[in-house]
């Protein structure tokens, strides 16, 4: 039988989300890491800065959204990444740490992790070794991902692309409606698009009978096969099913 976890751990998703990180580890090695961890609570707007990231370079997420910002010469900003519930982050790289400045986009609720226990465990308990690395490799994928979205495609198919991320990543296994975590300020700048023109965007695809927007911070998909047509690049007339098949022209030799 599981011994009794901390009283802060029962409350918080990393332990009973049985996906997450500290929902693997034994009753030993949680005491350990809650004696020398922190849980700490962040206002919105609010940034960690470099000082902090130096001593707990190691993040646990357990509500709220964190976000990787960087401000341009010319006081542009730009978000290259987004950090939800569940999520690892680990700043121990001076060079992670230049990326930009972490700052939370909602209230966040995080566990600053001992780097030492924290290393130890992934030494010795695959199962939390595994939900630690499919949490870091995923942020390779979904920057990797991202940075093709934003050299190639267009606004409809970067939103749609964006709904998608939203849908693999949230929790629970209603996959019809998904929430949208971040603002809509906040998403134009990590789809590198005017806050207008996101929402322009939204209503066209609802409009197009493609999604049904419930709230500022969930969707319904109502046509997922169209959704996913635009995401992969697809005109919008295709998207749709509305082109009509092409003719072939035979070329024979003598042509």
């Amino acid at each position: 039988m599981k011994s009794k976890a901390p009283e802060q751990c029962q409350l918080c998703s990393l332990y009973y989300e049985a996906e997450n990180f500290c929902a693997k580890l034994s009753g030993r090695e949680l005491d350990e890491l809650h004696a020398r961890s922190r849980l700490v609570s962040i206002k919105r707007g609010q940034m960690l800065n470099d000082d902090v990231l130096e001593r707990w370079p190691i993040l646990a997420i357990d509500s709220g959204v964190l976000c990787l910002r960087n401000l341009l010469h010319d006081g542009r900003r730009t978000i290259a990444a987004f950090f939800l519930r569940g999520d690892i982050l680990d700043m121990r790289a001076a060079e992670n740490r230049r990326l930009g400045d972490l700052i939370a986009l909602s209230p966040v609720s995080l566990c600053r992790l001992s780097p030492e226990v924290f290393d130890h465990i992934l030494s010795v308990n695959p199962r939390a070794r595994t939900v630690a690395w499919k949490s870091l490799s995923g942020q390779a994928y979904r920057a990797l991902s991202h940075a093709s979205d934003l050299a190639k495609k267009q606004a409809l198919e970067k939103l749609a692309s964006f709904v998608f991320e939203c849908r693999r990543r949230q929790k629970g296994l209603n996959r019809e409606h998904v929430e949208i975590p971040i603002r809509r300020r906040d998403l134009a700048e990590y789809l590198g698009m005017q806050p207008e023109t996101v929402s322009r965007c939204f209503r066209d695809l609802e409009e197009r009978a493609i999604i049904k927007v419930s709230d500022l911070s969930v969707i319904r998909i109502l046509d997922l096969p169209a959704l996913r047509r635009i995401a992969n690049g697809d005109r919008v007339l295709q998207a749709l099913g509305q082109v009509p098949d092409p003719v072939f022209k035979i070329v024979t030799k003598e042509a």
